[in-house]
């Protein structure tokens, strides 16, 4: 995307990564502080730490705990941009919501920019299961979340 950027007349010093369900573990990229044109994370639904999932049936331990977004909240916090993280109360699928809430107690402890939203009847990817008013209030949000952390409070 930076590299294009002036094609797309975008940005290529703010950017979001944006991540839903098993897409989690590419939130690491923007929590290893290198990549400081990363200006905010949002997960909705996400895998926040894999090291409990069935990758580690086929991935080594060192590379599921390197994608596992918890293990950035113990090295250097502080490099961490702010992150706004949606969660399903309903959550189907296995260990997803263990991974979300650890992630998020780990996270406030470590006193994080965290912007924790949760719909409590929604489903695994609430977003376009769940026609309801909560849905849409945290996609709002989470847009309002993203324009403030990018600057871009005024689009056109």
């Amino acid at each position: 995307m930076r590299a294009y950027a002036d094609k797309y007349h975008v940005d290529n010093d703010r950017v979001c990564l944006i991540a839903y369900s098993a897409g989690g573990p590419l939130l690491t990229l923007g929590m290893r502080g290198e990549m400081p044109f990363v200006r905010c994370l949002v997960g909705f639904y996400a895998f926040m730490d894999i090291q409990q999932s069935d990758y580690r049936k086929t991935e080594k331990p060192e590379t599921v705990k390197s994608f596992s977004p918890i293990t950035y909240l113990q090295t250097d916090a502080n490099r961490i941009p702010p992150m706004f993280i949606a969660r399903a109360g309903h959550d189907e699928v296995p260990t997803m919501l263990d991974s979300i809430d650890r992630f998020v107690a780990e996270a406030l402890s470590k006193d994080i920019a965290l912007t924790l939203v949760n719909h409590p009847q929604g489903v695994h990817g609430f977003d376009n299961q769940n026609d309801d008013e909560r849905s849409r209030e945290i996609i709002r949000t989470a847009i309002e979340f993203i324009r403030l952390h990018l600057g871009n409070e005024n689009p056109k």
